[in-house]
């Protein structure tokens, strides 16, 4: 199987994780789109009288990469993705603006580091 083939399934199996979340009001809804390679978990319920449509999570295939676009959860996916066999070195933070990306670049590994701080 090929690199792309892997992400699009460890990736969908991730977000799947998501999928039982939820209460008797709203719920988590999964969106897979294989050839754009963009992948969502949403909420989409109610809480209270208010109405919930919100990302929990994007995840981008780009090229030989997976981006995370959009963490809305309280745990960081690095650490999980990174243990379904992602290199760290192929996961990037597209949730970061442009104009911080250069303190990213100072950091030896971004993405290691926060792998190895998950796993402490």
């Amino acid at each position: 199987m090929d690199t792309i083939s892997l992400y699009q399934q460890w990736v969908k199996t991730f977000l799947k994780e998501y999928e039982n979340f939820g209460n008797a009001e709203s719920r988590i809804e999964l969106i897979f789109d294989d050839e754009r390679m963009r992948y969502m978990a949403v909420w989409v319920g109610w809480r209270q009288r208010k109405r919930i449509h919100q990302c929990a999570i994007h995840i981008d295939i780009v090229g030989d990469s997976i981006v995370i676009q959009c963490n809305d959860t309280e745990a960081s996916i690095i650490p999980r993705l990174v243990e379904m066999g992602v290199s760290p070195d192929k996961i990037s933070l597209g949730f970061i603006h442009p104009h911080n990306q250069q303190y990213l670049e100072n950091m030896t590994n971004p993405v290691a580091d926060v792998v190895s701080v998950g796993n402490s």
